[in-house]
């Protein structure tokens, strides 16, 4: 995207910033919009939090809650407000009401009162950034529409005329339509971010969209987010390029001799391969061999299962002679098996950059991406996806995933979301009309890379698995012949 003239702030948010194409702007306002539970509030401390971390002191409209009670939901994301409280860098104003008595309006509504007071905290305090949570709230009793744009237009003036970075938060009525229930803050403030959490396929998907950023370009579109233990997390989609140390090609085994010769000596480091194929055609076992594989050089993996228990996938493993137990005691090997309907796609992607980051493999196996898939929405599913191959590319890591096809369609078109992110495809597939079980594999694509351009066959046996090339003749003639002894899986 092109560069911005826009003076931005960084929101310490994770992600979002990538979204803003480096943050806020400083000195004007930023609304977030949403319906209740969409993480308005929490977004808005982290933001508040960074502020004041960044050595701008900050001031905090309480007008929703207590203003204890705002820093007791910071601290409990571990934003430490009360630590910045106390040092003075953040300032926690009560704008709240009297809970008890009755509201009797008398006289025209004005905000010149809240204008004055918080002239006064910026003269006291030197503040250079405040939050408001929230202009809802604020303005209620709501006076007629005319008078509502005047008095906000008067107050996010008075921010800016105090050189405030200003962050105001708004509740919409709906998911899609009216940004916000007041109906004028999108129109006045600089920047408008939308946070969603909807119904999608029976389960709750949180998504958050840059909905205008004046004078600076953005990326357009929902992104997935989810809240974490840290509070509010982003998963742009569209990953930053690699380092220049990682441009050099190189090289590593699969596990499978045959498979290294079909691609030329290996898969290409920090590449995303997708194992396509029907159930019982392989996936899985080339899954282990290729984490067992890592390990063995001296390398970290994560093998992330989402079909089988951990206990039966270990056992499955060791019945084919690849006992994976002393490699997960050395601590070399994780295997973290859960079930897709158990929870939210949001926190995998969550997981798997807190593996990244803390663990620090350098392979990673997602077998299979079609329980994923079965288990929530197309677009959850195409969001989820390009959520992961974001956040390993923005690491640099190499991932082999698993997708279960119907037999006969391996080698075909994957969804166009797959096939983008995918530096790799390889097709297994099999012949179940002979005698024998015919496994065959082959590479479909493979970026940067020569490879086989013909098939070759796979094998299974309780000496581990074989791969070899196969002629013209076998790909004419695939059944094997009658007293062939080979076993089966």
């Amino acid at each position: 995207m092109n560069a911005t003239t826009v003076d931005k702030q960084p929101t310490g948010v994770p992600g979002l910033d990538n979204l803003l194409l480096g943050g806020i702007p400083r000195g004007r306002a930023t609304l977030i919009a949403g319906r209740s539970g969409t993480g308005k509030s929490v977004t808005s401390l982290q933001m508040a939090a960074s502020l004041a971390r960044s050595g701008l002191p900050t001031l905090l409209l309480a007008v929703e809650e207590a203003p204890e009670d705002l820093i007791q939901s910071g601290d409990s994301f571990g934003l430490e407000l009360s630590t910045l409280s106390a040092n003075g860098v953040l300032i926690v104003a009560d704008m709240t009401r009297p809970a008890d008595g009755v509201v009797i309006e008398s006289g025209d509504y004005d905000v010149f009162g809240l204008v004055h007071r918080v002239e006064a905290l910026v003269e006291a305090h030197g503040a250079k950034g405040i939050v408001l949570d929230s202009a809802t709230a604020l303005f209620s009793p709501r006076p007629s529409p005319e008078r509502m744009r005047q008095h906000f237009f008067h107050l996010v003036s008075a921010f800016r005329r105090l050189g405030l970075t200003a962050i105001v938060i708004a509740e919409s009525q709906e998911d899609y339509g009216s940004l916000t229930t007041l109906g004028v803050e999108d129109f006045v403030c600089d920047l408008t971010i939308v946070l969603r959490n909807v119904m999608d396929g029976g389960r709750r998907r949180r998504s958050i969209e840059i909905n205008k950023y004046r004078r600076s370009p953005h990326f357009k579109g929902e992104y997935p987010c989810t809240i974490t233990t840290k509070g509010l997390a982003v998963f742009p989609v569209d990953a930053k390029e690699y380092p220049a140390e990682w441009v050099e090609m190189e090289r590593y085994s699969s596990g499978v001799a045959g498979l290294d010769e079909m691609t030329s000596g290996g898969w290409l480091r920090n590449s995303i391969i997708i194992v396509r194929g029907p159930t019982g055609a392989g996936k899985t076992i080339l899954s282990g061999v290729y984490a067992k594989a890592g390990v063995e050089r001296g390398e970290r993996v994560v093998y992330y299962g989402f079909e089988e228990t951990r206990a039966t996938l270990l056992r499955n493993y060791r019945e084919l002679g690849m006992d994976l137990h002393p490699l997960v005691e050395t601590g070399d090997l994780r295997v973290i098996c859960r079930y897709p309907e158990a929870t939210s796609l949001e926190d995998l992607l969550v997981d798997l950059r807190l593996d990244l980051e803390e663990f620090k493999p350098s392979l990673i196996v997602l077998d299979s991406i079609s329980s994923i898939e079965h288990a929530s929405s197309e677009r959850g599913f195409r969001q989820f996806m390009i959520g992961v191959a974001s956040i390993l590319r923005q690491h640099g890591r190499s991932a082999l995933i698993t997708q279960t096809v119907l037999a006969g369609t391996s080698a075909g078109h994957a969804a166009p979301y797959l096939s983008t992110i995918a530096d790799a495809i390889l097709a297994l597939d099999y012949d179940p009309s002979g005698y024998a079980l015919d496994r065959t594999m082959r590479v479909i694509k493979s970026r940067g890379s020569a490879h086989a351009p013909h098939p070759y066959r796979l094998d299974i046996d309780g000496a581990g698995i074989h791969v070899t090339k196969m002629s013209p003749a076998d790909v004419r003639q695939p059944q094997r012949r009658a007293g062939d002894t080979r076993t089966e899986a």
